[in-house]
């Protein structure tokens, strides 16, 4: 009885709380994190469809040449941000694809 007393008396809560609390901390961080990054893929999305109707219309409207001297010298990491760099807005995976297939 005297250290349930003793955590009354100094202020703690419950254990059941403090577990509920706990778990609270350690999800709610990831859980944003993934709400937040597939509310940014969404945009991604909807922003390349809107201004692109396929692939072969946005690789016309890349300057390929830039595109393929950044990536023989540089290399594709490097090309890939320059794509991402001109179409900030672009998805990874289709400027990864424009990369690779260019």
């Amino acid at each position: 009885m005297l250290p349930l007393l003793t955590d009354w008396a100094i202020g703690l809560p419950p254990i059941p709380v403090i577990c509920l609390l706990c778990a609270l901390v350690v999800l709610c961080p990831p859980a944003a994190e993934l709400l937040a990054m597939r509310h940014k893929t969404r945009q991604e999305q909807t922003w390349y469809a809107e201004n692109f109707a396929s692939f072969e219309e946005f690789r016309g409207s890349v300057d390929r040449a830039a595109v393929l001297r950044v990536r023989e010298t540089k290399g594709p990491a490097h090309a890939l941000r320059e794509v991402r760099r001109q179409y900030p807005s672009l998805p990874l995976k289709v400027a990864a694809r424009l990369v690779r297939e260019l």
